[in-house]
Parts: structure tokens; sequence; C-alpha cells
């Protein structure tokens, strides 16, 4: 499967510097795919430490175990998928990358919990690793993978499904009528297994009332006050899991931009969702975007988390968020990257006024922006 990221990986992979390649984002979005299309199998040994022998097998080696496995593995590409479950690895794969130069061993780890990646690298690994966010796929992917490209009616097709049923790779060869079952058992599976996993908590209904009432509040200033009051949740325990959803690559807070902070609300939060069909999954609606009320905050959701999949891509630094006055006047989405601050309306339809310096997108030019 195309991949946007893969060349500029294979770069890295073959520059002098060959560091530790990590992999992060949530489940199904291709992460161990992209691995493997950069490897050749013949090239290459796994570990998949949700399987406890794979952990066993690298966490019993000693220094003398290490040397010999640097010898036999020698130029090859050493693929550790769901790293996050046992995160003291980090320690192991820094001794074998500063102390076997010369074995030229190539590291890809792959992860969906950031949060225990994180607490598992500390510095262990800094200066060391080449990092990378995959995102579900673009709509360049796509239509790569299904052989249109360039076809505008095929966009808007591409588009509208695009905005109910999102695009998580898994789900693009299925027949369209199994979409809606394949999402919600994707959500029930993250928020009943891993949110609860890594949240250390087991008030299942709790959380997922709370992760529905972010879905209906997408391109909304969040309350985190009101979330607690209607989860039955504390203040601190929606934010920590606000938290959680974002570092298991669920959503992403947007926060407020302004060249003159006084004249904005700093402390305002969005949140997107990273994945359109998730979202609608946990609100369950997927009905035709024609004839929905939320068509806006689903197109400013997509044409949001494209530019981010965009920047983040790139590397370049950036900002992305939004504005708010304290009277009300705002402006969808900002974006600052390379001393460019751009401004962005987002519109169901093409009627309404038009104010200089902004950008307008509509279903008729939002293609673009997510590609």
């Amino acid at each position: 499967m195309f991949r946007q990221v893969q060349a500029d990986i294979k770069k890295v992979l073959e520059s002098k510097w060959k560091p530790i390649i990590l992999i992060l984002g949530a489940r199904q979005t291709g992460k161990t795919t992209l691995a493997r299309s950069l490897t050749d199998p013949k090239d290459s040994i796994r570990f998949d430490f949700d399987i406890l022998d794979d952990i066993n097998r690298f966490s019993s080696m000693d220094r003398e175990s290490l040397h010999l496995f640097a010898k036999a593995n020698q130029g090859k590409y050493i693929l550790i998928d769901e790293v996050q479950k046992y995160p003291s690895v980090t320690a192991t794969i820094k001794y074998l990358y500063d102390n076997f130069k010369d074995e030229d061993l190539k590291f890809i780890l792959i992860g969906s919990s950031e949060i225990k990646i994180r607490q598992g690298l500390g510095d262990t690994l800094t200066g060391r690793v080449y990092e990378v966010r995959l995102y579900p796929l673009s709509l360049t992917e796509i239509q790569i993978q299904s052989g249109v490209v360039n076809n505008s009616q095929d966009d808007q097709l591409q588009l509208r499904k695009y905005l109910i049923y999102g695009s998580l790779p898994a789900s693009q060869n299925l027949p369209l009528s199994n979409y809606s079952s394949f999402l919600k058992e994707y959500v029930n599976s993250l928020l009943s297994k891993d949110i609860l996993e890594f949240g250390k908590i087991r008030k299942s209904a709790q959380i997922f009332l709370l992760a529905k009432l972010l879905a209906g509040q997408i391109g909304q200033l969040v309350n985190f006050n009101e979330l607690a009051i209607n989860t039955g949740l504390s203040r601190e325990t929606v934010m920590r899991f606000v938290d959680i959803f974002e570092q298991l690559g669920l959503t992403y807070r947007a926060s407020p931009i302004s060249t003159n902070e006084r004249e904005s609300i700093m402390k305002a939060t969005k949140i997107y969702f990273t994945d359109l069909g998730i979202r609608n999954a946990l609100i369950n609606n997927f009905e035709d975007i024609n004839i929905r009320s939320d068509r806006g905050q689903l197109l400013e959701n997509a044409v949001f988390m494209g530019l981010k999949r965009e920047l983040d891509y790139k590397k370049d630094p950036y900002q992305l968020g939004f504005f708010r006055s304290p009277t009300g006047s705002e402006i969808d989405i900002v974006k600052r990257a390379n001393d460019v601050c751009e401004l962005f309306e987002i519109k169901s339809s093409n009627r309404n006024k038009k104010t200089k310096n902004v950008v307008y997108i509509t279903p008729e030019n939002a293609v673009s922006y997510l590609k």
C-alpha cells in the first residue's frame, strides 16, 4: 500500500545517520504494513511484543547473547511491533545501536501507545530516533490504491465517503455495507481494552460516554467542567483521559493562536478526531453527508486533520489551532508555518459573506486539503 511518508523514511534509513525509526499511530493505521514495506523479508527479523515468547527472547539476552545476536543479524532490519508492551527494551536497543555500529543493525520500532513508549524511552534514545506519526489514509493514498487519480467526480465521491466512514486502511477493501460494523467493533475494542488498560480504570461506561460527548463537540470549544458533570467523573479524570485519547492517536487538541494574545481566549480548547469513521461510530450516525446537520463540523474536522497530517509528514515547525476573541469573533483554523500565517473558514455552502485574507473551504474545494 502506498504511503506518502514511505520515501522520506527510506531516505533516512539510507543516510549516514541511520537512526532508529519509531512509527507511532492509532491501531490499524497501517504501521506494521508500512514497516514491512521498508524492508526485504530476507534482510529483516521481526519481533511482536503482543507475543510473550518474543518478549522473552529479547528480555532474556545477556551481554554475550546480545553480542551473538548482533553478529548473527549483521546488516539486517530489526522490526519490533507493539514495542510499548515491553518499554524497558529501549535500554537493550540502545546498547545494540551504540556498541555494534560495524554490524549495521537497523531498528524499526512500531507502537500504538505513545504514553508507554514515552515512559520507556525517557532520555535513553535521545538523538538516536527518527519519529514518524502515521495517520489514516489521505485521499491521495486512497486514490492511488484504487487506481483513480485526478478525477473531479471521483474526488467528490471519495470526499463524501471520507467524511462518513473515515480512512482507516483496514476498512478500504470492505464492502460499503460492512463499514459501520467494522468501525463500531474497532471503537468498542479501543475503548474497552486499550484506553481502560492505559488509564487503569474500570469505569468503561463513563469513558465511553466521555468519548461520545467529545465526538458530538468536534469544532466546538470544550468545557471540561461540563464534561465532568455529564460523565460523573472528576475534572482531573476527564482531562487525563482526554490526554490518553490523544496519546493513543484517537483525538487531537487544538489551542488558540493569535498575533495579539490580549485579543484572544488563550485557555480554550477544541478537539478533533484523527478519523471521522471512528467519530461517527461513537455517535452511531452514518447518514449521508447531504442530510446531516453536522456536515460543517465534519468538514472542519477533516480539513484540520488534513493540514496536520501534511505538516507532520513534512516535519517543518508549525502551529495549528484557531482564533476566538472574547467578543465571539472566530477563525475556524489558523495555520502558522515558515513565518506565514494562514486563516481558514469552513463553510458547508458558498452562500456566506467572505472576508479579506481568509481562505474559505467548502465541499467543492476541500479535496485539495485532504490529499
